[in-house]
């Protein structure tokens, strides 16, 4: 059964929320005149997580999967704001490093869950003719890469039997 308020309970829409108020705390000290980037920023924000809500409030996994490309969206415009905002002298340097960790993490969950969404649609055969398409030509061996990359570069080691275990290096935790 569908939840009405179960986004709340996914970890895209968790971390969503945590992004959110990390960008409040690292724009509360903008100057006035920085005063539209503040907001943009704020904004952006605000839609990455309002469009997981907005998505799983839609009558289609199609339309739930638009909505995720659009959080997307708004997550790159974060990326692209926050950069200037170091080079401009408006974050710090570890604040600009914990913000784009925070965007790689989220820009990873948005993708898995369009992943599986997806599949879902493939699965009940409400797959749109240009994604049947993407999927024939891309098929799973470059999401399974992605996947194993990524986790790679969290610190993980894939197993032969396909465990994922702790790399020699260990977890790299920031500091937030």
């Amino acid at each position: 059964m569908h939840k009405p308020e179960g986004y709340k309970e996914l970890l895209v829409y968790k971390r969503a929320e945590e992004l959110r108020d990390f960008v409040f705390k690292i724009t509360e000290n903008f100057p006035y005149d920085e005063r539209r980037r503040k907001e943009h920023l704020r904004d952006s924000t605000r839609s990455v997580k309002q469009n997981i809500v907005e998505g799983w409030k839609r009558s289609t996994t199609q339309e739930y999967y638009d909505f995720l490309s659009f959080s997307l969206g708004s997550l790159a415009e974060i990326k692209e704001d926050g950069t200037d905002s170091l080079k401009d002298g408006l974050i710090s340097k570890s604040d600009h490093d914990i913000l784009m960790d925070k965007c790689r993490e989220e820009d990873y969950l948005l993708n898995r869950l369009k992943l599986s969404l997806h599949r879902k649609m493939e699965n009940e055969g409400t797959l749109p003719t240009k994604e049947k398409y993407h999927s024939v030509k891309f098929g799973e061996k470059q999401n399974q890469k992605d996947l194993d990359n990524y986790l790679g570069k969290m610190g993980l080691k894939k197993l032969d039997d396909g465990r994922f275990i702790q790399g020699e290096e260990g977890w790299k935790e920031k500091d937030g």
